[in-house]
């Protein structure tokens, strides 16, 4: 399993912070809030930028924000890797459409995200087109909250649809995520776990780093 480390809780250390996941994160997540989306305002373009500029950390940006084609734009040019944004962010279908397409147009690896008490069923039109598929755990905008175990029955709902249409998203999973909770995320068939407070609390990142593979 691939971990993805978040950069919420260090976001006003963040330089130092990647000189102790460097050699150990297989991403970076970036979490960008709007202020709009949700009341968090964090990770500008122009902080990713600076980040790619001294990181070879590969940059999972998840969008939680309103205006998410404009965002888009100014990530990628800003070295993004990965660009995921909310689902509930768009007003219909149409424009969900409009946003994948311009990702995948930039060569850039697209992905769509749900909070927990959004369906895997809004996702249905849109599976056959993404690398990456985001299952919120907490809500977004805020580190440190405590995991939801009915996230649980989504990775699998996700993996049966997986497999049974021969998609090749992978599940990502981001929210209250320790060593104990990514093993049985792992057992569910996660690929990708998002970490914030549990590596950045730990006092030996690459420990923790490798505890949650």
């Amino acid at each position: 399993m691939l971990v993805s480390v978040s950069t919420m809780p260090a976001e006003d250390n963040l330089k130092e912070y990647l000189l102790q996941i460097q050699d150990f994160a297989d991403f970076l997540h970036c979490d960008v809030c709007d202020g709009k989306y949700n009341e968090a305002v964090y990770f500008s373009p122009q902080k990713a930028s600076e980040i790619n500029a001294i990181s070879t950390i590969p940059l999972d940006v998840h969008l939680m924000t309103k205006d998410v084609l404009k965002n888009a734009k100014q990530y990628i040019k800003a070295g993004a890797n990965i660009v995921t944004a909310q689902t509930e962010s768009f007003a219909n279908e149409s424009r969900v459409f409009d946003f994948v397409d311009f990702v995948k147009s930039n060569k850039t690896l697209v992905g769509l995200s749900i909070e927990p008490n959004t369906s895997v069923n809004k996702l249905l039109p849109f599976l056959s087109s993404l690398d990456i598929v985001l299952v919120m755990a907490v809500k977004t905008g805020k580190s440190g909250q405590e995991f939801d175990a009915l996230v649980l029955d989504k990775i699998e709902q996700l993996n049966a649809l997986k497999t049974k249409n021969n998609y090749h998203f992978k599940v990502e999973v981001d929210g209250g995520i320790d060593d104990k909770v990514a093993k049985i995320l792992k057992d569910k068939g996660t690929d990708i776990v998002v970490s914030g407070s549990y590596v950045f609390k730990s006092q030996d990142k690459s420990v923790a780093i490798n505890n949650l593979k």
